[in-house]
């Protein structure tokens, strides 16, 4: 038997006492001694282990690798001197409890070696802990933690799939949480909206009322309710009603749970109704009044021409109220979608000739002329088309107040009928024409207001719209106006067209052609476009595009005739994120000199959130200078 190390009596003894599993080794790694709790477990006596080899005793588990057993451990420790703790060690050992069954038991080993004073290995002690409640405890905690990730998991899923913004704070009111509507919304991540807070997204005539009930309900633990205006990602200002709850544990505030309702459009519809009424009452109060005062003086004079001129004016303002009214029932019917259209063949000569006597005989102190007419069968509600064109006259009239000529005219341009009515009065200044076609507004001279509430071209749009037809206007400040309205004398169908596969296209409305040399789309549109020409076209561009791998058009609207502004929104919000997607990185717009449609492109750009750089240009050349040097 090989010499053991020789250690006093007194440590041996220590070592087989202490509680704990305890095995000592010599330096060549013979078993010295063990404690009595090792040698329980392990189910063996002293003198069993006492001399052996600890490698004969415990040979190496083929199934373990090297690395991760016993020898690689003790050779570790030989080798440096130092401690050496195993990876965890999971033994499978009997269940006491249930026969044929065993149970995982988890140990952590460590090999500790102990030196004479010249830096000598005198022995080793291999102490081993049974860890398996700890792993036990371990695993709990992670399940429950899984659970909690998994509940905060699916809370987050609901929350970002509420439509409107939600939001959390802490007790003291800094903000921790938003859903991604938030994110969207004003174009922020989480972490910069938790650094920046509301403060910076609220409107600044807002935020004083904001702060005092946001201050309130933080000092009560009460519940904070506000209407407020928000920035969005796209720098306008949309209203929101803001409500948060405490959540009180215990009596104690743990967290503050918030929504943003987007009211936008019922805050709208709110002061758009206000201001109708008020413009109405007044409106209608006006024609009335003099209606009253005439009939006042007709009461009071026996002077017959005295009389006839009362008559006349009462009649005029008569036939003022009379429009009034008949607008207010319109734009109801109109928004109740119960506006009815009864379409039958007329002479479109006859009415426009019954619109210009209709209107003459109230407006003494203008001449109306009819220059051309068109003398051909149309298709449509006679009464309507006539209320636009009594509409376009009357508001010739109304915005010429110096009277003069009011010029009418008609043609036949690409399978349309175009009138036009032209005024010599005030005009409009450019920055009006974007908001002239708002439902209730009126272009208002700085010295002069004029009777109207502004209904009238929204009827008219309304009107051609169910005709399949568009209106426009070209006009320059103290000069006068030309207001247009065209109606088609066919329904738009798919037109015959030349295409050459990925490199060329050219229907009625648009050509469009690869170009090779600049590695670009050159998209030409011409005539009049509505929302079916313009979505067919702009399809027609998107897969020429990915076609030829390029990210670039040069867009030429020159020669567009008129408006196609119930394309706009379209162009804005859906096709320009999708065609971004199909690699276009640069737009070069070359505007039509009609503003109309220079206003329906800009709407269009506005609407667009996205990395496409657009420019806008009066002539080709800048625009392929530009569009040639990305």
């Amino acid at each position: 038997m090989e010499q053991l190390a020789v250690l006093p009596a007194a440590l041996l003894k220590t070592y087989e006492t202490v509680p704990g599993l305890y095995l000592v080794l010599s330096p060549e790694l013979t078993v010295l001694t063990a404690s009595d709790a090792y040698l329980a477990a392990q189910g063996l006596t002293r003198a069993e282990v006492k001399g052996r080899d600890f490698f004969g005793l415990f040979p190496q588990d083929p199934l373990i690798p090297f690395e991760l057993g016993f020898s690689a451990s003790l050779q570790r420790v030989l080798d440096t001197r130092q401690p050496h703790q195993l990876p965890l060690l999971r033994l499978e050992l009997p269940d006491p409890d249930y026969k044929g069954n065993t149970v995982s038991r988890y140990w952590d080993i460590t090999h500790t070696p102990f030196l004479d004073e010249n830096g000598a290995i005198q022995y080793i002690i291999q102490y081993s802990f049974d860890v398996s409640n700890l792993i036990s405890e371990r695993k709990k905690v992670e399940q429950r933690e899984k659970k909690i990730a998994a509940s905060e998991k699916h809370l987050e899923f609901l929350l970002n799939a509420m439509p409107q913004q939600v939001w959390t704070a802490t007790a003291h009111g800094i903000i921790n949480y938003v859903n991604e509507i938030c994110c969207r919304d004003f174009g922020q991540s989480l972490e910069e909206l938790r650094g920046v807070g509301w403060q910076s997204f609220v409107h600044p005539d807002d935020l004083p009322a904001c702060i005092r009930a946001w201050s309130y309900a933080l000092g009560q633990n009460s519940e904070y309710s506000v209407e407020f205006r928000l920035r969005m990602a796209d720098g306008q200002y949309k209203w929101h009603l803001g409500k948060a709850i405490p959540l009180i544990e215990s009596g104690e505030l743990k967290m503050w749970m918030g929504t943003n309702t987007n009211i936008d459009i019922q805050k709208s519809n709110e002061q758009r109704k206000d201001e109708f009424l008020a413009i109405a009452s007044h409106e209608l109060k006006t024609p009335l009044t003099s209606i009253k005062a005439f009939n006042q003086l007709m009461k009071r004079t026996n002077d017959p021409e005295k009389l006839h001129g009362f008559v006349e004016k009462s009649a005029s303002n008569i036939f003022r109220l009379e429009q009034l009214i008949t607008d207010l029932l319109d734009v109801t019917k109109i928004n109740s979608g119960s506006m009815s259209f009864n379409k039958a063949e007329f002479n479109f000569n006859e009415i426009m000739q019954r619109a210009v006597d209709a209107v003459q005989a109230v407006s003494p102190d203008h001449e109306l002329l009819l220059e051309h007419s068109i003398d051909l069968p149309y298709h449509g509600d006679l009464l309507r088309i006539e209320q636009v064109l009594i509409n376009f006259l009357t508001n010739a009239v109304k915005y010429s107040p110096n009277g003069g000529k009011v010029l009418m005219k008609g043609k036949i341009q690409s399978d349309n009928i175009v009138v036009s009515v032209q005024d010599f009065g005030i005009g409009i200044a450019a920055f009006e024409m974007e908001r002239l076609f708002d439902r209730y507004y009126r272009v208002d001279n700085e010295d002069l207001r004029y009777e109207g509430l502004g209904l009238g071209l929204f009827i008219c749009s309304e009107i051609l719209k169910a005709h399949q037809g568009s209106f426009w206007l070209e006009s320059q400040l103290d000069a006068g106006s030309t207001f247009y309205f065209r109606l088609p004398l066919k329904e738009y169908a798919a037109v015959d067209c030349q295409v050459e596969r990925h490199q060329f296209y050219k229907d009625d409305s648009l050509t469009v052609s690869y170009n090779k040399v600049n590695h670009r789309l050159d998209a030409y549109w011409t005539g009049f476009n509505n929302k079916e020409t313009v979505q067919h076209g702009a399809m027609v561009m998107l897969g020429m595009l990915r076609a030829n791998e390029c990210s670039k058009i040069l867009n030429d609207n020159r020669a567009v005739l008129g408006t196609w502004s119930d394309a706009s929104e379209w162009v804005g919000e859906i096709w320009f994120p999708m065609i971004e997607k199909g690699g276009l990185t640069h737009f070069a717009w070359i505007n039509s000199n009609d503003v109309f449609c220079q206003l329906s492109a800009k709407k269009s750009a506005d609407l667009y959130i996205g990395n496409v750089d657009i420019q806008f240009f009066g002539e080709i050349q800048s625009a392929e200078d530009w569009i040639n040097s990305k």
